[in-house]
């Protein structure tokens, strides 16, 4: 009967004593688990990552799978390019890995260990690129999951996973501290050239960070500067979009109307408009912008 041993991961109790590792693994049962959460949060936060379309739109190649904006980018922006991508170099940039990339990498690893009547080169080649999706490479992990805890390999696993995770929180919070400002009313197709009854616009959503002078269109590159703001967007829109926009009550936004005097009209017993530029002015003038910048 083999020895009891410890949990490679370096788990220990209150006192000091390491974890067994589970029969036939190098890990213990907490931290499989606590392992397979972290794919979870991965999978989840990916997701939302990607799910912010509206910062470049137009940019996805469904030919190929990878994306390829046409307008001015941002740090940002470049880093969800970077995330979704799995061709591009698994370190990444700034010391953060390329998250598709990384995972994509671990499941070429266990599809070449695992196959056993297709040689490794062949195996290599069975998931061409443009089909290599997250949701993918991590079902496979998770189907290979008994396998992985008993490799020696398994604290980098861990440790990938980890950094993965970490690389695209710092995207998502990055752009958690942008908020919506409006579409994006740039004329790109005047009616002369369709013969249509209307111009055709951008409508890219614009976002605006805190501190920002001015507002940058990712997808036509028009410069929005401050005494702008008000021509964002529909001129009058209501407390609820409003709300939904900046993820905010409505009866706090009702409150800043009722300070700062909105110019409001009221449609009906139940439906209430305000003017976009007054609430923009407002929101920028309450995260330290001098009120009458924010136009």
């Amino acid at each position: 009967m083999s020895a009891p041993r410890p949990c490679v991961l370096g788990c220990r109790n209150r006192d000091g004593i390491p974890f067994r590792a589970a029969p036939g693994s190098n890990v213990c049962h907490p931290c499989s688990d606590r392992l397979r959460r972290t794919l979870d949060h991965i999978e989840t936060t990916y997701a939302a990552v990607t799910a912010l379309d509206e910062l470049i739109p137009g940019g996805h190649s469904h030919g190929t799978g990878v994306r390829t904006p046409p307008g001015p980018r941002s740090p940002t922006v470049d880093s969800i390019l970077i995330h979704t991508d799995p061709r591009y170099p698994r370190d990444g940039w700034h010391d953060q890995p390329a998250a598709l990339a990384e995972i994509a990498g671990w499941v070429r690893l266990v599809r070449e260990d695992r196959s056993v009547d297709v040689p490794p080169a062949e195996m290599r080649a069975t998931v061409p690129v443009g089909r290599v999706t997250m949701a993918r490479e991590l079902s496979t992990l998770r189907f290979h999951w008994d396998w992985l805890m008993a490799q020696g390999w398994v604290p980098d696993f861990a440790d990938a996973m980890n950094a993965v995770l970490r690389a695209l929180r710092t995207v998502d919070a990055q752009q958690a501290k942008a908020t919506r400002v409006g579409k994006c009313p740039v004329v790109v197709i005047p009616r002369e050239a369709t013969g249509l009854p209307i111009d055709l616009e951008c409508g890219a959503w614009l976002r605006l960070k805190i501190g920002e002078d001015e507002i940058r269109c990712r997808n036509c590159g028009h410069t929005w500067p401050r005494g702008r703001w008000s021509e964002i967007g529909e001129p009058w829109t209501t407390y609820g979009e409003l709300a939904r926009i900046w993820d905010m009550p409505g009866s706090t936004l009702r409150g800043w109307a009722k300070e700062h005097t909105w110019r409001t009209v009221t449609l009906s017993r139940k439906k209430v408009i305000v003017l976009r530029a007054d609430a923009v002015a407002t929101y920028m003038n309450r995260r330290g912008m001098p009120l009458g910048e924010a136009g």
